[in-house]
């Protein structure tokens, strides 16, 4: 067991640290990783797992994969039916990372064919900061574009049988796809933080104002960078910080080249109120993964209470690593709920610019366009009821197609005693 597991168990174990105890899975969780990450022996539980939990915790942290490579090791300690269960969660996670590589060109394909302009917000670059892609994860592809083009994007998506996903969680246009794939389309920069939101809406309007052959681009990587410090600062205020997270920011640290081109905006995050904040997920990044330091800890430990808990602990650490951070939980949450019913409205009443790709008469009569919100609904329930039963029909024949093969089985067996 390397030294830093050591430490981290000995300063870990103890049941409190000023507040609620942490579970040995979510401990032996992150010396499971670090092992993997380091490519070190894995060290053997030193109490009993309860491993149904810990796939819990484990898909909840979106990493499955690196734990699934983890448990290759503890053949022993783990059964074969609980085995099983982590290597079908690592098989679709494989699934659906092979299937974002391959929506990131077909994307890319028709946003070109079809001129609508967009920025790469979120990509599956995470995943090559690891020697092994699958180490990696991909919750999602985000991509910035126009207001103007939301109704265009529509019917391309559809036509790939993509579909409109509601969802009051997730900001933006969400397309989902099976085997699970998220495509999320966003008509702004999606960001609580002031400053990140004016300096990333200022510096991407570039890639949409000059004339290039390509429409669809990818962000230098101090955008990119700036974007994901921002989407760490929102999901640490509604408490959706992952062990992920931390685990991506690490692996991001190892690498030199990308730091070096990354120094100039550090004002930039200092403006945002956001350098303790990412400097205390360095440490806790740290002390999981790395080989630790002289460093002070304190806050790192209460983020890590934090993080486990999902957000319920140590909320005191807003105004101690987010100082400026002027938005609260409640502002987000009232945010998201503002956002959720702008969504539903527009669902229900799209724009007329949208409405005229599908009812070209209101070019001439836009006074129409209550006829047509009224038809276009009844289409909608029209397309929804069809999916209904088609779906009720596809499991009420597959539970027959069961029960004949019982009864075939049974005969059979009942023949086979006979004779």
């Amino acid at each position: 067991m390397s030294k830093i597991s050591d430490k981290y168990i000995e300063l870990g174990c103890q049941q409190k640290r000023g507040g609620r105890g942490i579970s040995y899975e979510n401990r032996y969780l992150v010396i499971l990783l670090s092992s993997v990450i380091n490519k070190k022996k894995i060290s053997i539980p030193r109490r009993q797992i309860y491993w149904r939990e810990m796939l819990k915790i484990t898909e909840f942290h979106q990493v499955i994969s690196p734990v699934y490579y983890g448990l290759l090791g503890l053949e022993k300690e783990v059964s074969d039916r609980e085995a099983e269960n982590f290597y079908a969660k690592y098989h679709k996670e494989l699934v659906i990372g092979e299937a974002y590589r391959d929506a990131m060109e077909v994307i890319a394909w028709q946003m070109n064919k079809y001129k609508i302009r967009g920025l790469l917000l979120r990509g599956t670059e995470s995943r090559k900061l690891y020697a092994q892609w699958e180490l990696g994860y991909t919750f999602a592809l985000e991509i910035l574009v126009s207001k103007k083009d939301l109704g265009k994007i529509h019917r391309v998506m559809t036509a790939m049988d993509y579909e409109l996903e509601k969802n009051r969680d997730l900001r933006g246009n969400v397309y989902k796809r099976v085997p699970g794939i998220r495509i999320i389309f966003h008509e702004q920069i999606p960001l609580g933080n002031k400053v990140l939101y004016k300096y990333l809406t200022e510096s991407t309007k570039k890639y949409f104002y000059v004339q290039k052959k390509q429409y669809f681009l990818k962000p230098d990587a101090s955008i990119q960078y700036l974007y994901r410090m921002g989407e760490l600062a929102d999901a640490y205020m509604m408490g959706n910080l992952k062990i992920r997270d931390i685990l991506d920011y690490h692996q991001f640290q190892k690498t030199e080249k990308l730091q070096e081109k990354l120094k100039p905006v550090t004002d930039v995050l200092d403006k945002a109120g956001l350098t303790e904040f990412i400097r205390q997920i360095a440490i806790l990044a740290d002390l999981w993964f790395g080989q630790g330091g002289d460093f002070d800890t304190a806050q790192a430990f209460l983020l890590e209470e934090y993080i486990f808990s999902k957000g319920m602990e140590n909320r005191i650490l807003d105004s101690a690593i987010i100082p400026y951070e002027k938005t609260s939980v409640d502002f987000y949450q009232r945010n998201r709920e503002e956002e959720w019913d702008k969504k539903q409205k527009e669902w229900i009443f799209p724009s007329k610019d949208y409405m005229v790709q599908f009812f070209p008469i209101l070019r001439k009569f836009p006074c129409l366009i209550w006829i047509c919100w009224g038809i276009r609904g009844i289409r909608v329930f029209r397309k929804s009821m069809e999916d209904f039963i088609k779906k009720k029909y596809l499991l009420i024949k597959g539970c027959i197609s069961q029960m004949k093969i019982k009864i075939i089985n049974k005969i059979s067996k009942g023949k086979d005693t006979e004779t």
